[in-house]
């Protein structure tokens, strides 16, 4: 063996030790400023293709969710406002100056004075509220809302015997409910008799001075439409469980007797003769601007809160269902609910019978926006109508809704098919008008909805007063 041999191992064994010991120091030193850079760089360019993804998501999910509110607006409001049209004329009239089964004496016609009654009839409909309802947007959108005011029994299916009795102090005529009726029966079985007969008759929050209607009917098959009295028209005397529940009606317009209307009305004096009463109504359907509503919806309960809006939208209107008072002919405020919010159009056609009687009928549909709707309904029944049209004879009403979305969410409106005039599918909410050319990208539309339904008029298929 070579006398260096140790030596040699001694220097390869070092410079193994040595190399490991840098290939540790290399693994331990960390990345250098350029690998960081570079890192950083990449994770940028990912992070902002995943912010970018992220919120174009984001706003996709809220378009879509505002969309479907829009949707569910129009569903739930279409669907109420079918409930109301099923009633027109339930229990109560097609026209109040025409109809020949009114008991009243020979060439008299609807009490003075009382502008609400003499409104009555199955529909009216009064056409251009955009002026009286402050919507500003409607002539920008080329659209004009209708008004529809429907009448008949709208919160009960009952009718109640019942029988005359003398007047009370206030010269109110008082008419008894007969308690051992079914129709009674439920009313003094609920949770609160007193307000719930009150509510089917005067359905407006306490203390709101209002007039409602009542029919009487009698055994001849006659009818008479009264105005309850002012205040609170329904109470019950006694005590449980004998009660005695009534209902006053105006001095101004008393249950007519036979004598009253030579013997049109079967009715001969107090407590004799046959008669029920039933509660009856006239409700108002209307897009308002949210500006124009009352206080109940202006006026908000967090008021003074750091969240509690200060401004209410210009832009926004709601389609909104109000009763109408028997004596003034105008919606009770107190009484006005949001049926939809951002609802923009509301219109109505009829399909009307000009037949000349139920051997011969004629059914003639019009098409919205035809001057025909509003003289089959003009805004008080006529008396002695020139020609076989009316509120009577119409027998089914087509009606159309529009909502849109709470936002803009669209730079540009679209072109509107040729089969499809009769829809809205971009709504331009700038009070100042929409650019059609919008350079610069600004969102200036909001997307539209648009329902449209069709209801029969069956309480009065076979109504031919004239």
């Amino acid at each position: 063996m070579s006398p260096t041999t140790p030596t040699c191992d001694v220097r390869v064994e070092r410079s193994r030790r040595g190399a490991r010991a840098r290939a540790r120091r290399r693994a331990q030193r960390g990345f250098t400023l350029i690998e960081l850079t570079i890192a950083l760089l990449a994770g940028l360019i990912v992070a902002l293709a995943i912010m970018g993804l992220s919120r174009d998501s984001t706003r996709t999910f809220h378009e879509e969710m505002r969309a479907s509110s829009a949707e569910a607006n129009l569903r739930t409001a279409v669907d109420r406002l079918r409930s109301d049209l099923s009633r027109a004329a339930y229990m109560s009239t097609g026209d109040i100056q025409n109809d020949p089964m009114i008991a009243r004496a020979p060439g008299a016609g609807v009490v003075p004075g009382f502008a609400g009654l003499s409104q009555l009839s199955a529909i009216q409909l009064f056409p251009a509220t955009s002026a009286v309802n402050g919507l500003t947007l409607s002539g920008r959108n080329g659209v004009d809302p209708v008004a529809l005011q429907i009448g008949g029994n709208m919160t009960s299916t009952d009718q109640f015997a019942g029988s005359l009795q003398p007047a009370v102090a206030g010269g109110c005529e008082q008419i008894f409910l007969n308690p051992q009726t079914p129709a009674m029966f439920r009313v003094l079985n609920s949770a609160s008799p007193a307000s719930e007969l009150n509510n089917l008759f005067q359905p407006v929050p306490n203390g709101v001075n209002a007039q409602f209607m009542v029919r009487v009917f009698d055994k001849s098959g006659h009818s008479q439409f009264l105005v309850t009295c002012p205040g609170v028209p329904t109470g019950l005397l006694g005590g449980a469980p004998n009660w005695q529940p009534f209902v006053l009606v105006a001095p101004a317009t008393p249950v007519l007797t036979a004598k009253d209307t030579n013997g049109v009305s079967s009715l001969t004096g107090f407590s004799s003769g046959d008669l029920w009463v039933n509660p009856v109504q006239i409700v108002r359907w209307e897009i308002m601007a949210a500006a124009n509503e009352p206080a109940q919806y202006t006026s908000s309960p967090l008021g003074g809160q750091p969240l509690a809006p200060t401004l209410i939208d210009p832009t926004k209107y709601d389609l909104v269902r109000s009763y109408v008072d028997a004596v003034s002919g105008l919606a009770i405020p107190q009484t006005t609910e949001i049926i939809a919010e951002y609802a923009v159009d509301f219109d109505v056609a009829f399909s009307v019978d000009n037949g000349v009687g139920t051997l011969a009928p004629n059914l003639v549909t019009f098409p919205f926006d035809d001057p025909q709707n509003a003289l089959s309904a003009p805004k008080a029944p006529l008396a002695n109508p020139a020609a076989i049209t009316g509120p009577a004879r119409i027998r089914s009403v087509r009606a159309r809704l529009v909502t849109r979305t709470a936002q803009a969410d669209r730079t540009l409106n679209v072109a509107v098919p040729g089969n499809a005039g009769t829809f809205m599918y971009r709504y331009c909410i700038l009070p100042g008008g929409c650019d059609p050319v919008n350079a610069t990208g600004v969102l200036q539309y909001a997307r539209a909805r648009t329902l449209t339904i069709e209801v029969a008029l069956s309480n009065q298929s076979r109504s031919y007063f004239f």
